[in-house]
């Protein structure tokens, strides 16, 4: 059986060039894992009340929102565990990262196919 088999996780960026990289690795880690791909925080929010995700990626700076917003609104919706990935961390993420137990990981971008591994690891334990 694979590492992630049948897995379904969501990217929630507004690079669509990192959601080309996340698919990627997750077909290096496991060809099964699906990825789902959002570039509008909205439209995940609503395909996230509809559906069931085992892993939610995500960045922190959108346009309309930030990413902190965003994952409020997200723990309204689910339990599913989280992974902020961002072009940089500093010492406030960090910490404010601390206040969401939902979030798993925080990442600087690009993901690892290791990260992912470690963390699917994390996920179907």
């Amino acid at each position: 059986m694979a590492v992630g088999s049948n897995l379904k996780v969501v990217s929630i960026d507004d690079d669509r060039i990192q959601h080309i990289l996340v698919k990627k690795r997750m077909q290096m880690v496991d060809p099964t894992i699906e990825t789902i791909s959002f570039d509008e925080p909205q439209n995940a929010l609503e395909w996230l009340a509809e559906n069931k995700a085992h892993l939610i990626l995500m960045d922190l700076n959108f346009p309309e929102l930030s990413g902190w917003e965003l994952l409020l609104e997200i723990q309204k919706i689910t339990e599913t565990p989280l992974v902020i990935l961002t072009g940089n961390i500093s010492p406030f993420e960090l910490q404010k990262k601390e206040e969401y137990p939902q979030v798993i990981r925080l990442l600087e971008k690009p993901i690892s196919a290791s990260h992912i591994e470690e963390i699917i690891s994390q996920i179907v334990t």
